[in-house]
């Protein structure tokens, strides 16, 4: 899930499809795309757990990888709309609890099998009953397969629940998995069977845990450019987990990848001052996720609201901008960002004031034996590392401990679910409909990892999953500003990511979506892999 580090693309600040496109420059006869080659990418951690999806863990690394191998049933364009994808409609009727997805015909399964309602059914009844994704579909009452149509399904959900074609895209992380993989629970998270543009079904590829992942090109992929030509364009795509950004930045340079992510300021900086040495593609203001600190509201010390405000007075978040992100990213006051509803520029969340921290902290240790004390937690990769010192040196000002304990990102996913922490360094909420994070506020979500029962927060949810549009911006709107007034999570910074290429890397916005749905938006960190080609 959202549950760690994140990441997305940059190169040259860019806003909407044609700037996405911009950086990809046409040189002369290669305008038109070739076929064939590898190319190898550079990701920013390995996914341990596999991509069983309704089990699965997903942070970015391994939404990549399912972007490759599945498809989902909608995908979010750079509107910021839903649009069909694997789905050749979805509809809702007037109530907002009845959903018909009607397929796409003539899609096969990587095992051959072809692509139905039932197989859908299948997958949404499987992730009603997953370890987390159960939590997300809480609300579906029903899937009901058409009786006289093979490609078509209705899902009824228990109220209305307006954004509910988001969900069959949630950031890229529900691809539509094949009945036989899901038949066997054991080999589910490697037996890896989808309709995606890859594969590595029957020995067309492999997953060497820590080390890479091999797919294939699929030869029956259902989709196809304007000119007609069938995608993928590449042979195959290798991806190399590495959770250091300047090593995954040095195997670039040095010719071990063609490709790589990174949401480093230190490396936005460095790839903007390289110019056409590189191929770059970076995610603008709009819909970028949230860099912040993660507080666990369920045990001391942030079971006190003093002791959250303390902390969110004593770091100089422009401070930790300017030397953490070489000043590259722009200072968050909430979990949207600005084409998000709900965005305010001021929601109200304190801003640094020392004396405040210093005075509010002294109130905590005198209610509670002189002792407030901070484990900050965070992902083991450098640049994480002096994050986290920062922050332990801002709060000593304040007279806060700061303890440091650093986990690799699958351990750190695993910390957030079992509860057993006290400050997070922590990404997520990344430009979706803001009802997609009711999973992770809703006070009886085991991905509510603050561990926060606000009775407020949680009728702002309840009312904004049954809202269109112009009623849910108000209702979003007042829950930033609840966020902000009890200071639930230490806002800090938008994290956006740039992707960068060698200079023959071209095609990382994407193709344009099928049926005029316009252009997959860059987000999250996800792009599309199926329009990627190498000049030669």
């Amino acid at each position: 899930m959202a549950l760690s580090a994140t990441v997305v693309v940059f190169g040259a600040v860019l806003a909407g499809a044609a700037a996405a496109q911009a950086p990809q420059r046409v040189r002369g006869a290669e305008a038109k795309p070739t076929r064939g080659g590898s190319a190898t990418y550079g990701l920013e951690a390995e996914t341990s757990g596999g991509w069983c999806i309704p089990n699965s863990q997903l942070a970015i690394s391994g939404i990549m990888v399912a972007d490759a191998i599945y498809d989902t049933l909608t995908v979010q364009n750079t509107k910021g709309e839903y649009v069909p994808y694997l789905a050749k409609s979805v509809e809702h009727d007037p109530t907002y609890t009845k959903w018909t997805i009607t397929l796409r015909d003539g899609v096969k399964f990587h095992d051959g099998t072809p692509l139905t309602a039932d197989a859908v059914k299948q997958n949404i009844d499987a992730w009603k009953k997953g370890r987390l994704l159960g939590f997300v579909y809480t609300d579906i009452s029903s899937v009901d397969v058409d009786p006289a149509n093979p490609l078509a399904l209705t899902v009824t959900t228990s109220r209305p629940w307006v954004d509910f074609d988001a969900f069959l895209f949630f950031d890229g992380r529900v691809g539509i998995v094949a009945p036989a993989q899901l038949a066997d629970p054991d080999t589910c998270p490697t037996n890896l069977i989808g309709t995606g543009p890859f594969m590595i079904y029957n020995g067309a590829g492999k997953w060497v845990q820590n080390q890479e992942f091999t797919a294939s090109r699929n030869p029956n992929y259902w989709q196809k450019d304007r000119s007609g030509t069938q995608l993928p364009y590449l042979d195959k795509i290798t991806f190399k987990p590495n959770p250091d950004a300047t090593a995954r930045s040095n195997q670039l340079q040095g010719g071990q990848l063609t490709m790589m992510h990174t949401s480093s300021g230190a490396q936005i900086a460095q790839y903007k001052g390289l110019g056409e040495q590189y191929v770059t593609m970076l995610q603008g203001a709009g819909r970028r996720e949230v860099r912040y600190y993660l507080l666990n509201e369920r045990k001391p010390p942030f079971d006190d609201r003093n002791a959250r405000l303390a902390v969110a007075y004593a770091l100089d978040r422009n401070q930790i901008n300017q030397i953490r992100n070489q000043g590259q990213k722009q200072i968050a006051n909430g979990p949207f960002d600005e084409d998000v509803p709900g965005y305010l520029k001021n929601p109200g969340f304190p801003n640094y004031n020392l004396k405040k921290a210093k005075q509010l902290a002294g109130d905590y240790k005198t209610a509670h034996g002189g002792v407030f004390n901070v484990v900050i937690e965070y992902a083991n990769d450098p640049e994480n590392s002096g994050e986290a010192q920062l922050i332990k040196e801002q709060l000593a000002k304040a007279g806060i401990d700061g303890t440091l304990q650093q986990e690799d990102q699958s351990a750190l996913i695993n910390t957030a679910l079992g509860g057993n922490f006290s400050m997070l360094l922590w990404r997520n909420h990344p430009g979706d409909a803001p009802d997609v994070n009711y999973v992770w506020w809703n006070a009886s979500s085991p991905i509510n990892f603050g561990k926060f029962d606000d009775p407020e927060i949680q009728k702002l949810l309840d009312d904004g999953r049954g809202q269109t549009a112009a009623d849910a911006k108000a209702t979003y709107e007042q829950l930033n500003k609840r966020f902000a007034e009890q200071a639930y999570d230490i806002w800090s910074y938008y994290d956006n990511w740039m992707i960068v290429g060698r200079q023959n890397v071209r095609g990382l916005a994407g193709p344009p979506l099928p049926d005029g749905g316009g252009q997959a938006a860059f987000v999250y960190g996800r792009h599309p892999l199926l329009g990627i080609w190498l000049a030669k």
